[in-house]
């Protein structure tokens, strides 16, 4: 990620501009070309400009344009919520908020709820733009029952001027009725898939990074994994003709993997957040190798987020997720493993925790009782490590608005906007298939306590562990958590204090814990240790071995067998 100097500023800009030159670029010199009735220009230019030109113009005109407006359809619908699971949701949420009656501004993210999910396009234009009763009910809709207005049921009624009540007793303000055209809630899965064109270019050189990633991965002994009916994507992958097809490697993604051989560390599987694939990863799998040349790695790739275009539906639904991981895992013949993941990785690796805690629990309260809901092998993750995690505090509107809503100021800024925000694919995946409150993690997940009493018929996966009774959890899970202080995405300053529970900034925290020292011994009873990066952006605590150090020591610790459970 880069940092906000001028220098960088001015070299992201001329990036974005040369490369969103191109298509207009190649119009404009096919109209010139069919002006004077030369290929060439009458010579001023060699031949292959025009046929670059011609690409770049049918690329434009023949996939970019058709796929825009396909993307706006949602393949995906969020899974129901009932009643009871609506309202335990909004009284965990209404726990951990800070109430007031700042707006956003499209340069600006309040940190105020709820009116933070609001957007005043234009200030200036609308200075006397307020929150209203509508515009409050349109935003409630969407966060808990995943529908417009028009689509609302009668029978909600009561529940729907429940939670406005609640509001406003706790903000102490009463909404007007009535709707201020002013004002816009951000609704990620029904608001319009924004995404900006990029050259055929630029998928030349991402097709180019691919192949390098790919080599040295091969290089370190890694081995491609791909499903014989995998669905098209571009730009072609150059070194898959190199990799294993298999029968049993399922159609929702490829991996790669370096056998393993270790008899005393469990291996690793680990999911990578959007960009450029794998590439940027490359020297943190290097130190892995490097303390265990035995220890098995998994690679799971998820093209839709790796600036791929899809022919697919993008990341599939949950389940359908969790049961490719699985089976994945069972056809390589592993069993158990540590889970490491960063940013959108972890919205999967949440999926994962949360898989985890709801078996335990119908195998504690319905031991006799046989699961149907998946057919995949049983798996157990020993240990999660959640790098730049997007799941916890996901309530607040933080992480939507800095991806898709934030006018770009900074050059870090400007780097995601384009090169990942706007990239139509990850737009797709993040505005249609991303359902926050199934992806949502709480400190609880993490065996940190509870944030509120659940409904007497609610499930509870893991007690307050000041209560007599023994968790649902697994034993001995234990998870790790690295921050990033200056993360332009996640609200990092307010997840360490939520997790935590502590005003003071540490760079290491213990649950059970004080310490701030790498040399400390570690426990088996800390069940969340927490890295903090106060100074670093996201991802980049991947980019030195200094920084990395950390995330190391970690894996080291959680892949030991005989050094925790």
């Amino acid at each position: 990620m880069l940092g906000t100097t001028l220098y960088e500023y001015i070299s992201i800009l001329i990036s974005i501009t040369l490369l969103r030159l191109v298509a207009p670029t190649s119009f404009l010199y096919l109209l010139s070309c069919l002006y004077t009735k030369s290929f060439t220009l009458n010579g001023a230019t060699p031949p292959w400009i025009f046929l670059l030109a011609l690409f770049e113009s049918f690329f434009y005109l023949f996939v970019y344009v058709p796929r825009k407006k396909a993307l706006q359809k949602s393949v995906y619908t969020a899974p129901p919520l009932n009643r009871e699971q609506r309202e335990a949701l909004f009284l965990r949420c209404s726990k951990h908020i800070s109430f007031s009656v700042t707006e956003s501004t499209p340069n600006k993210l309040s940190s105020t709820y709820p009116n933070g999910w609001f957007l005043t396009p234009n200030p200036r234009s609308t200075p006397n733009a307020r929150l209203k009763r509508e515009n409050l009910i349109e935003w409630i809709l969407w966060a808990l029952f995943s529908c417009n207005p028009h689509e609302a049921k009668d029978s909600w009624k009561d529940e729907i001027d429940g939670y406005v009540r609640q509001i406003e007793g706790i903000t102490n303000v009463k909404f007007e009725n009535g709707r201020d055209e002013g004002m816009k809630a951000l609704r990620l899965t029904l608001d319009e898939v924004k995404m900006v064109h990029r050259p055929l270019v630029w998928y030349i050189i991402v097709a180019l990074v691919d192949l390098i990633t790919s080599i040295k991965l091969y290089t370190m002994n890694f081995y491609q994994y791909s499903s014989p009916t995998h669905p098209q994507f571009f730009p072609p992958r150059l070194f898959s003709i190199f990799s294993t097809p298999s029968p049993s490697v399922t159609d929702h993604f490829s991996y790669w993997y370096r056998p393993h051989k270790s008899f005393d560390r469990d291996p690793i599987v680990f999911i990578h957040g959007i960009g450029i694939g794998l590439h940027p990863y490359i020297p943190f799998l290097q130190d892995l190798i490097q303390l265990d040349p035995d220890q098995g790695i998994l690679l799971i790739e998820l093209l839709p987020v790796s600036m791929h275009i899809c022919s697919s539906t993008s990341i599939p639904p949950r389940r359908e997720m969790l049961d490719a991981i699985y089976t994945t895992m069972h056809s390589l013949g592993i069993s158990r493993a540590v889970l490491a993941s960063h940013s959108y990785g972890t919205i999967i690796a949440a999926h994962v925790i949360r898989d985890s805690q709801e078996t335990n629990h119908r195998s504690n309260t319905e031991p006799n009782q046989t699961s149907t809901e998946s057919s995949s092998p049983q798996i157990r993750f020993t240990s999660h490590l959640l790098i730049d995690p997007i799941p916890i505090l996901l309530h607040l509107p933080a992480v939507a608005f800095n991806f898709l809503y934030r006018v770009p100021r900074e050059a870090n800024e400007w780097q995601l906007w384009y090169f990942a925000s706007r990239d139509p694919d990850v737009a797709y995946t993040l505005g249609r298939c991303f359902f926050w409150a199934e992806g949502v993690l709480w400190r609880e997940d993490f065996g940190v306590g509870v944030d509120v009493d659940m409904a007497p018929n609610s499930k509870r996966t893991i007690k307050n562990p000041h209560e007599s009774q023994p968790t649902n959890q697994t034993s001995k899970v234990q998870f790790a958590i690295i921050l990033s202080g200056k993360d332009q995405i996640v609200p990092a300053p307010l997840v360490r204090k939520y997790l935590t529970g502590e005003d003071e900034v540490k760079e290491r925290w213990l649950s059970g814990s004080n310490v701030n020292s790498d040399t400390d011994n570690d426990n088996d009873s800390n069940s969340l240790e927490v890295l903090y990066y106060p100074t670093l952006d996201h991802a980049m605590v991947f980019d030195t071995e200094e920084r990395r150090r950390g995330m190391i020591r970690i894996l080291d610790r959680f892949t030991r067998l005989g050094g925790r459970g």
